[in-house]
């Protein structure tokens, strides 16, 4: 007699929707993971959007969406503890569901909330990110302890950062790695043809090209990118910066002009060489903006989890350059699919590896060639999945015994 699958109830953050039509990593994460799941059956609960139904199932995957506009967004953005209205309709959505898990995504106030209301099932924290980061509404109070099942963290960095913090309360601690799609991440070196015409968009021919992907901040690093482009220029005149990304995510921000890009734009005027700046571009078709690039350079000032970015310059067979900043060493390995900075805020050393790679192809060609493995190996949100339900049965086995 067949049996049912169990459901995996996946819960994002209250800021962008899922899919994540306004970007967002946690969101990405839950919805290409959520795809990828075989022996469980996938709810997704997030926020709502004018351009999504509050509704739907999609595939294999049913999504509930949470309206929070107008003065429930404002109350619940400013009074979360005395009006946690986003809280309790996933509470109410989880009890008409009736998973038989619940996978919280960086939000441990609301994992603590669900745990409270809903104690017999298994949560799992699962943290895409540093406490520090989390904005000042989402912070538990110093000491609190969250008692989930599993806290699980995008990082080895970040487990080892907040093990003790955001989860210590925990019953058993993970690292779940974010993954990407080697199917839609294509390497350069296939599809020359396709390559050609998407140059051919931005006034592109055979330009050395340096490609940024991310936030235009000066904590991903920017500001020390154009320092080093304005050294990499005097040796490749023709080498082109492409910058892409927005300020923000979300609806309404990603074209939110702050101080920083305000400065950025006034040193572009004054710039040695070429730049491009695309603005934000959905993450339904970022994949096509690595094929601009030759190499990748994330030189991140900040510690993150683990950014989306290094894994999809990999897939996409680029050689990357970045920091040895949070987690990012974890998933770059110097020498074999990028090259690791020993200063964070040396513009003279991140010139000297840009012009390194862009002066060698048999170099950059051996570096993507071996980034492009690695992702197949253990980075594709395939086998992120397949390890993801091994957490899931653990939580499962360890509630029955």
């Amino acid at each position: 007699m067949a049996t049912s699958k169990p459901i995996a109830a996946l819960v994002g953050p209250e800021l962008f929707p899922i899919p994540p039509i306004r970007g967002g990593a946690s969101e990405q994460f839950i919805e290409q993971t959520a795809r990828c799941l075989t022996r469980y059956r996938p709810v997704v609960i997030g926020v709502g959007d004018p351009e999504l139904p509050g509704y739907e199932i999609r595939g294999r995957v049913e999504y509930f969406r949470v309206a929070l506009t107008g003065w429930r967004r404002w109350l619940y953005k400013r009074h979360r503890r005395t009006f946690p209205y986003y809280d309790r309709r996933v509470a109410e959505i989880i009890r008409q569901v009736q998973p038989a898990l619940i996978h919280v995504h960086n939000r441990p106030l609301l994992a603590l909330f669900l745990k409270q209301q809903l104690p017999r099932l298994p949560v799992i924290l699962h943290m895409h990110n540093l406490y520090n980061i989390l904005g000042k509404r989402e912070r538990p109070a110093p000491g609190t302890r969250i008692p989930v099942e599993a806290f699980a963290a995008c990082s080895r960095f970040v487990l080892e950062r907040e093990k003790d913090r955001l989860g210590a309360g925990a019953a058993s601690h993970w690292v779940v790695y974010n993954g990407v799609d080697p199917a839609a991440f294509l390497p350069n070196w296939e599809h020359p043809d396709k390559i050609r015409e998407l140059r051919r968009r931005y006034d592109l021919t055979d330009e050395p090209t340096v490609l940024f992907v991310g936030k235009i901040r000066q904590s991903k690093g920017v500001g020390v990118l154009l320092q080093a482009m304005e050294q990499v220029w005097r040796r490749q005149p023709r080498a082109v910066l492409i910058l892409v990304g927005g300020t923000e995510f979300g609806r309404g921000r990603i074209d939110r002009r702050t101080p920083f890009l305000q400065e950025l734009q006034n040193r572009l005027q004054q710039a040695s060489g070429r730049v491009i700046l695309t603005g934000f571009i959905p993450p339904s078709e970022v994949a096509q903006a690595y094929r601009l690039g030759d190499i990748c350079v994330a030189p991140s000032q900040i510690d993150e989890g683990l950014p989306l970015v290094v894994l999809e310059a990999s897939a996409s067979g680029l050689p990357i350059i970045s920091t040895k900043m949070g987690g990012i060493p974890e998933f770059v390995r110097d020498g074999s699919n990028g090259l690791l900075l020993e200063n964070k805020a040396d513009g003279g050393e991140l010139a000297a590896k840009i012009v390194l790679l862009l002066e060698n192809e048999a170099v950059r060609r051996k570096l993507g060639e071996q980034g492009r493995a690695l992702v197949l190996e253990r980075f594709s949100w395939q086998a992120v999945a397949r390890y993801q339900e091994e957490l899931y049965d653990t939580m499962l086995k360890e509630a029955l015994s």
